[in-house]
């Protein structure tokens, strides 16, 4: 094929890209990023909170956090927290959004939670409690948590409701407000005396 073709074919398809170009009118203006109440956010985390001692105070993983400075608080959406306030007791929590602040250790569960507690190393033969409910809060330094609002508590064939709950997750101490609970007697069977 002679140079002279391919060099007028490709001016040709030159001038064909430039029209393209400049039929595609001005460019949108630059994305104005404005500032946030944000400092950082993170997702998929998994952390470890230790005390001054050095020991694991609890493990955490969430889908999303953002910390917020005018409260200083971490907010994460989709939790799962590993407590050991004791030697003695291990809790599992679970909810649907947290905030935690990392100085006072103020917790305030929200979305719905789930408080199941892992046993006693040293009384294997108690059954876990497990406590439902909408929100939580309490202090992960003083080991109290506390919810206003309606619970339900599972504790093996045990169920009951209450309207509110104050726990010392240190010593596995638990108070109920107004238990509301179903008692299904066994069946009574009539036998005769002679």
């Amino acid at each position: 094929m002679n140079t002279r073709v391919l060099i007028v074919l490709a001016l040709i398809i030159a001038g064909i890209a430039g029209w393209f170009f400049q039929q595609q009118g001005d460019v949108t203006p630059p994305v104005n990023i404005e500032s946030t109440d944000v400092d950082y956010e993170a997702t998929d985390i998994k952390a470890v909170q230790t005390n001054d001692q050095g020991e694991t105070e609890y493990e955490l993983t969430a889908d999303s956090l953002t910390h917020n400075p005018e409260t200083n608080e971490d907010e994460m959406s989709g939790i799962t927290m590993n407590w050991e306030p004791s030697p003695e007791q291990r809790y599992r929590i679970q909810a649907g959004s947290a905030a935690i602040s990392q100085e006072t250790g103020e917790l305030s569960l929200s979305g719905g939670f789930t408080l199941v507690s892992e046993g006693n190393k040293d009384k294997p033969d108690v059954e876990p409690i497990k406590v439902t409910g909408s929100a939580l809060k309490g202090n992960t330094k003083s080991g109290k948590v506390y919810s206003e609002a309606p619970v339900k508590i599972e504790q093996g064939m045990n169920r009951f409701e209450a309207s509110s709950m104050t726990a010392n997750l240190e010593t596995g101490e638990y108070e109920f407000g107004q238990v509301a609970v179903d008692f299904m007697p066994a069946d009574r069977k009539d036998k005769a005396l002679f």
